[in-house]
């Protein structure tokens, strides 16, 4: 997924600022999801400016300074309609953990099981957290989920899993390393000055 696309999607459901992208959209809708800093979000809508997918009108405030709002053009919106028929591409994984536990080798095992443990805790917030908001938008019998509803609910299933998946891993490597890891490789500690 990239930013634009996101942006993009996002407008294309109404006018918004950059604040109100970056609160009410990457923070709110899909911080499960992806995140991105206001930063991020100005340089984007910039760019995205400068290819003629979106416009931006100054809007007066009283006592304010004026409200910079953005919307899709129909280039924009044909750019985001082709991008949502694609299949996209499998992400890279980045997974800081996966690296500093690979790295980990000179570290004892009380050490590497602490690394675990906090990152267990990490991941068991954020599931905790998850699974807040999915109760939280379970549908009633009287007021039937939207499509939009559905599946944003989708991808809170889907985060859901990952950081289960993510705690049960952590839950096997702490037994693992309890019971002792082989010891350090000498080879790895020769070349260190």
């Amino acid at each position: 997924m990239t930013l634009e696309h996101a942006i993009l999607g996002f407008l294309d459901r109404g006018p918004m600022t950059g604040y109100d992208l970056k609160t009410r959209c990457f923070d709110e809708a899909v911080g499960h999801l992806w995140t991105a800093d206001q930063a991020q979000v100005y340089r984007t809508l910039e760019r995205l400016a400068k290819q003629g997918l979106v416009r931006s009108r100054l809007v007066p405030q009283r006592g304010k300074p004026d409200r910079r709002v953005f919307t899709i053009t129909a280039k924009g919106h044909t750019e985001l309609e082709s991008w949502l028929r694609r299949s996209p591409a499998l992400p890279p994984l980045r997974d800081p953990l996966l690296v500093q536990l690979s790295l980990s080798a000179d570290l004892r095992d009380d050490e590497v099981l602490t690394l675990l443990r906090q990152s267990r805790k990490g991941y068991q917030e954020r599931l905790d957290a998850l699974r807040c908001a999915l109760t939280a938008r379970t549908p009633s019998k009287e007021a039937p989920q939207t499509r939009s509803e559905a599946l944003s609910d989708m991808t809170l299933a889907a985060a859901t899993s990952q950081a289960r998946t993510a705690i049960d891993w952590i839950d096997d490597c702490v037994e693992r390393v309890g019971h002792g890891l082989p010891p350090a490789d000498p080879l790895t500690t020769e070349g260190v000055a």
